[in-house]
């Protein structure tokens, strides 16, 4: 479990303070999809992949700084998150069905399946509904809320099962025409950030090489 949640920090959900309370409005999913997010659910419902850049700032209780990366992303549906860390270091994290893959610089892959971690097909299902507002998806795990003004919606989410609840106490999502901000507060009490920018929608398929990281091993 601590390497998944570890997993999640190097992945940059995000967590950010708000000035409006994210959980004081409950919502459905169904109610969601025709309201708030009926213009950006549909733009993400044609693409096949969702590509951009994101800065992560993620606040640990034990330091007193926050710990900050940079990188790119590309989401394939049907296949998974590939997470490419920049800076401070190179990182590449691919999640999917399978399991989950860190590979460092000059370190040997790490490799975690999702039938010895049931926790890791819990944080890829999580992460393919984040990024396609899939909220019906979503609405089976968390109990959802909406605290949208004007233009710009949040999304409040929160665990309805005790094993989830172990792992994420709290997600909030947000944007306008896109998803710009996913945010996490971990069961410990972390705190990470991402902001989420260039995004670009194809029909098509992700790029050979990240292809080949997502796809599933052979049987």
């Amino acid at each position: 479990m601590n390497r998944v949640l570890a997993a999640l920090a190097c992945l940059g959900l995000a967590l950010a303070a708000r000035a409006a309370d994210p959980f004081a409005h409950p919502a459905s999913g169904a109610k969601l999809l025709e309201t708030t997010l009926s213009r950006p659910a549909a733009r993400l419902a044609h693409a096949r992949t969702l590509a951009g850049d994101f800065r992560q700032r993620r606040q640990l209780r034990e330091l007193p700084k926050p710990l900050i990366a940079s990188g790119e992303f590309v989401f394939a549906r049907d296949l998974g998150v590939y997470w490419h860390t920049a800076v401070p270091f190179d990182s590449v994290i691919v999640l999917n069905q399978a399991g989950m893959t860190q590979i460092d610089e000059g370190a040997p892959a790490l490799r975690m399946s999702a039938d010895e971690q049931p926790a890791v097909r819990l944080v890829a299902n999580l992460f393919a509904a984040l990024f396609t507002l899939d909220v019906t998806r979503l609405e089976q795990d968390f109990e959802l809320y909406d605290a949208t003004e004007g233009k710009r919606w949040t999304l409040g989410l929160k665990p309805r099962a005790p094993a989830l609840a172990g792992v994420i106490r709290q997600v909030i999502v947000a944007g306008s025409d896109d998803v710009e901000s996913v945010e996490l507060m971990d069961a410990q009490g972390d705190r990470t950030l991402i902001e989420l920018t260039a995004i670009r929608y194809s029909r098509d398929g992700p790029p050979a090489d990240v292809r080949a990281l997502l796809a599933p091993p052979p049987p």
